[in-house]
């Protein structure tokens, strides 16, 4: 039944699909959202991110003749799965190994940029952007080593998309509205599949085209909230910190930004794969932040026995309580089975040295509490990402039940020692075999995380 829960969301949340639905061209027109736009054989596209590839062959179908240059910046992994124009038309570069800007992510964007120049306001110019994309275009105002030396301090001091956002922003030239910029006095076209809790089209793949000012203070204030001082970052960094930011040109062109995918349409989608097994949904929320560790602990807590007070929480919301506890009062003798489905982003604090990635955490976490609470519930727990790749690893997420300590332990794994080595990846790999590790491969987008909690009485 896991499996093809999440086979059935992987399948719907299919870029093209999302592309197909908001875009028509139609008699020399292309449409989309609220926008028309003439066409005559004037649109360049520039597309970077994890669904990259599975926008672009929608919009490619569909522009024909009237597309005359492309540049794709896609995920090192990605495979190349469609015919590919003469290289002076269309440009497909793998970039940013392990999610990082590197040397082919500064090229392609130099090379885009330079091309974005040459645009006049006869051109339309289409983004497809989607997650990952802050790594994929990427062209930093100190040296790239630095950048990404700054990058990894902040990850480690468990940062927030949008607090590492603010800082890449301050030390890109393409972001925060950066490549826009660059492309004027073109029409711009946005088509932008959210990674981002709340869907804020400046911290989306850090808002290439959203025009946004991020300022010293901003900078300050992000390292200061986590306890983080600027004299702990690369110098380079820290001299333009000191010296103030360089002067920016607002001049910009027609911009429209249009969200075609988030999270909250991925959980629609999760709702009817679950309902198809004969569970009945409940969407709690798509705004599920904090540490992955203790966003399970507070999870589980809500269906135990002696439930904690309100504020005992620090990540549930209200609201997400009272939505839990009004699901969980729908139980009875004609409706035993409910699912109670979160989507978000948790984050991962490194206390040791072991390998995993949130949704692993977030199950292991989920296992541990399981085993020490009373319930009157039959419980499973299924925390999984979008894109395929939970952490550095192979796995996507992985599933737990209440009998998933007495398994560890008939097993000789213990659920603690492994939790405290942030070692998820280790012990789902060794329990049952792997047969709880999920492992759907590279979707090929990403709309954040989804955790299902199914529950029987």
């Amino acid at each position: 039944m896991y499996k093809r829960t999440t086979d059935r969301v992987i399948k719907q949340i299919n870029p093209q699909i999302f592309i197909e639905k908001a875009v028509r061209v139609e008699n020399n027109k292309l449409y989309a959202g609220v926008r028309k736009y003439e066409l005559d054989g004037n649109v360049s596209v520039i597309a970077f991110g994890k669904a990259a590839l599975a926008m672009y062959a929608p919009i490619k179908r569909d522009l024909g003749i009237h597309l005359k240059r492309s540049f794709l910046s896609i995920p090192e992994s990605s495979p190349v799965t469609m015919t590919t124009n003469d290289n002076s038309m269309e440009t497909i570069v793998h970039a940013a190994r392990n999610n990082l800007p590197d040397d082919a992510t500064v090229k392609i964007t130099r090379d885009i940029v330079k091309y974005a120049e040459s645009l006049t306001e006869q051109d339309l110019c289409i983004c497809l952007i989607s997650g990952g994309g802050s790594a994929l275009l990427c062209d930093p105002i100190v040296p790239l080593s630095d950048l990404v030396k700054t990058i990894n301090i902040l990850t480690s001091h468990s940062a927030t998309i949008q607090q590492l956002n603010t800082v890449r922003t301050y030390l890109c030239k393409v972001k925060g509205g950066g490549l826009a910029r660059y492309i004027s006095p073109a029409k711009i076209l946005s088509l932008i599949i959210s990674d981002v809790i709340g869907d804020p089209l400046n911290f989306i793949a850090s808002g290439p085209t959203c025009p946004v000012e991020v300022t010293k203070e901003d900078v300050m204030n992000t390292l200061s909230d986590l306890s983080l001082s600027s004299t702990q970052l690369p110098l380079s960094v820290q001299s333009l910190l000191n010296s103030g930011h360089p002067t920016i040109n607002t001049c910009y062109s027609d911009i429209y930004n249009l969200i075609i995918a988030s999270n909250k349409i991925a959980l629609e989608i999760a709702a009817r794969a679950v309902e198809s097994e004969g569970y009945k949904p409940h969407i709690i929320s798509d705004s599920v932040i904090g540490e992955a560790r203790e966003v399970a602990s507070e999870l589980i807590a809500t269906l135990s026995a002696t439930t904690p007070k309100d504020e005992q929480y620090r990540y549930l919301t209200s609201e997400m309580l009272t939505n839990i506890q009004s699901a969980l009062s729908t139980l009875d003798n004609d409706l035993t089975r409910l699912c109670l489905i979160f989507g978000g982003e948790t984050t991962v604090t490194k206390l040791g040295d072991g390998l995993g990635g949130r949704c692993q955490e977030l199950a292991l976490a989920a296992a541990l509490q399981l085993d020490r609470i009373e319930t009157r519930y039959s419980i499973s727990v299924l925390a999984s990402s979008t894109d395929g790749q939970d952490g550095p690893t192979d796995a996507s997420g992985a599933v737990v039940s209440q009998k998933t300590g007495a398994e560890a332990r008939k097993q000789g794994l213990d659920m603690g020692v492994y939790l405290g080595n942030n070692d998820s990846y280790s012990f789902f790999s060794l329990l049952n075999g792997g047969r709880n590790q999920l492992k759907s491969g590279l979707t090929g987008t990403n709309l954040m995380d989804i955790v299902f909690i199914f529950v029987e009485i």
